[in-house]
């Protein structure tokens, strides 16, 4: 690929990654809230889990920096704009939420949640795009750097069941963005490949 092509496909992933805010602010009449399944009642609050729920923008921001110039650059930017887009897309078209219900502690990783939630909308909840975006980066930086599997391992594992612990998502919000980023991961191998 080109530099001019893969130019081009960064601004696509870029835009992709920043499709999340308009979607998330849909008013839409038909979105859908999901109650808590048998299962997801069964997962507590964690607060502590903020932390790698957090963790989520700097590995977001650094894993480009990390893949330029590697042999997987094209094909990881391609995974992002495909799964960017294609999740801004299924969030508009079916749009759905998480109602929070939880009584939050005074401490310092409560009061993080509460910001959290006062600040992010209670949209785009399927698939989850801290899921997705962590499993797509761990993939690639694996791949990139395969003497850190373990760690970019980890850091995706954390990330992604952080999203339920902080209740932000339910656990089948973690199934669908698992699926998202196998899928997104394999169109973008075929598509490069």
């Amino acid at each position: 690929m080109s530099d001019l092509s893969l130019g081009i496909v960064m601004v696509l992933a870029i835009a992709g990654l920043f499709l999340y805010f308009p979607t998330n602010r849909i008013k839409a009449p038909g979105r859908w809230f999901f109650q808590d399944t048998w299962f997801d009642k069964y997962i507590p609050l964690v607060p502590y889990f903020i932390i790698p729920y957090v963790a989520y923008y700097p590995y977001l921001i650094a894993t480009p920096i990390l893949m330029w110039g590697t042999l997987y650059a094209a094909e990881f930017f391609t995974c992002l704009a495909i799964a960017g887009w294609s999740a801004a897309a299924f969030w508009y078209f079916f749009p759905a939420g998480i109602l929070r219900k939880h009584d939050i502690r005074p401490d310092i990783f409560s009061r993080m949640i509460i910001w959290l939630y006062e600040n992010d909308h209670e949209n785009n909840t399927i698939p989850s795009s801290h899921v997705f975006h962590a499993i797509i980066c761990s993939y690639f930086l694996a791949l990139a750097y395969s003497s850190y599997v373990l760690l970019f391992a980890t850091i995706g594992f954390f990330v992604a069941i952080s999203t339920v612990f902080v209740k932000q998502h339910h656990a089948a919000d973690i199934l669908g963005g698992m699926v998202w980023a196998l899928a997104s991961i394999s169109i973008a191998s075929y598509i490069v490949g």
